[in-house]
């Protein structure tokens, strides 16, 4: 794991996403010891062999041996495990959504800042590379497009596509517009393959202009995740699968003669470079850094408590729109 600090890590949920936290603890200089916990002790301990972790049998045990844990399990028992880690002094990187519900999300933001302890939610694209050179370039985007297809997997459908996927662009929208107030929201979608929506478009129009319209759908044939921004003079498309940018701007001092011969000699394109490092490394390195009280976590409790009241607001308006709704 390298030069020892002391700091001990643990992982609740030793899936995929679980499996690669360990990873990253496994190789940070900061983390002295691992350990994993999952209600499937050969996966637990499989995933242990794996990174040079430990299996602990309960979640107790665990988090009384942690000083910071990522909580890698399905949203609906994110609530209990934070609580119990706050209660033991732990600091929580939760994956996203935060929780289940807005009431058991403002819970967990609650009881964080009552023991005074770190709560990071994991909305990844927030560490992507091609969105941290879009949001670099972006400072006044009046309409805003994101399209967020996957194919379908059983993973995640304990909640509707609204919670497992779309909200990565809320969070997204929301944290590029910096506190602006939705002043009208509407909805369509469907539920194709499970008993809640798995496509979903909605239109979110913010109290300062900006409107942002996103789809989002676990039902496609071919994964897409791109984003397109619009200012005055300033266009700028993101693929976050791809990670890669392109910007384009108004050009100045254009002749009329340049016009004449190329009418696109007005349209300049800007550089944009992006970070190639992993995203969910960087995303574990920065709480880790947060932990240790180096800065504020990159996406806070309540950041993702705002993303997540705004889904639930999205939910009722299509709930509003069924029939007999």
């Amino acid at each position: 794991m390298g030069e020892s600090r002391g700091l001990k890590a643990g992982v609740i949920g030793t899936g995929s996403l679980g499996n690669h936290h360990a990873r990253i603890y496994a190789s940070s200089q900061d983390v002295d010891e691992v350990f994993l916990q999952d209600s499937d002790g050969a996966k637990a301990e499989e995933t242990a062999k794996q990174w040079g972790a430990l299996v602990c049998g309960s979640t107790s045990e665990l988090l009384g041996k942690c000083d910071v844990v990522s909580i890698c399990t399905p949203a609906t028992v994110h609530h209990p495990i934070a609580l119990e880690a706050f209660a033991e002094g732990v600091h929580v990187l939760v994956e996203k959504p935060l929780a289940a519900s807005s009431a058991e999300g403002r819970e967990m933001v609650d009881a964080a800042a009552k023991a005074g302890l770190v709560l990071q939610v994991g909305h990844i694209e927030r560490f992507n590379g091609a969105f941290e050179a879009a949001a670099g370039l972006v400072r006044n985007p009046m309409f805003i497009e994101c399209h967020r297809l996957g194919t379908f997997t059983p993973r995640g459908t304990d909640v509707s596509v609204v919670v497992d996927l779309m909200i990565h662009d809320i969070d997204i929208v929301l944290s590029l517009l910096k506190g602006d107030r939705i002043v009208e929201l509407r909805a369509s979608g469907a539920g194709v393959l499970t008993g809640s929506p798995d496509i979903v478009n909605a239109r979110l129009e913010f109290e300062g202009g900006c409107v942002a319209n996103l789809t989002a759908s676990r039902v496609s044939r071919d994964p897409l995740r791109k984003m397109r921004f619009f200012e005055e003079n300033l266009y700028v498309t993101a693929d976050l699968r791809a990670r890669s940018v392109e910007a384009f701007g108004k050009a100045t001092d254009v002749s009329v003669e340049e016009l004449a011969s190329d009418p696109m000699a007005f349209i300049r394109p800007i550089g944009a470079v992006v970070d190639d490092g992993e995203p969910l490394m960087k995303e574990i390195y920065s709480f880790i850094e947060a932990a240790q009280g180096m800065h504020e976590p990159v996406v806070t409790g309540e950041q993702a408590l705002n993303a997540l009241e705004i889904a639930e607001m999205i939910l009722e308006q299509l709930r509003k729109d069924r029939p007999g709704g």
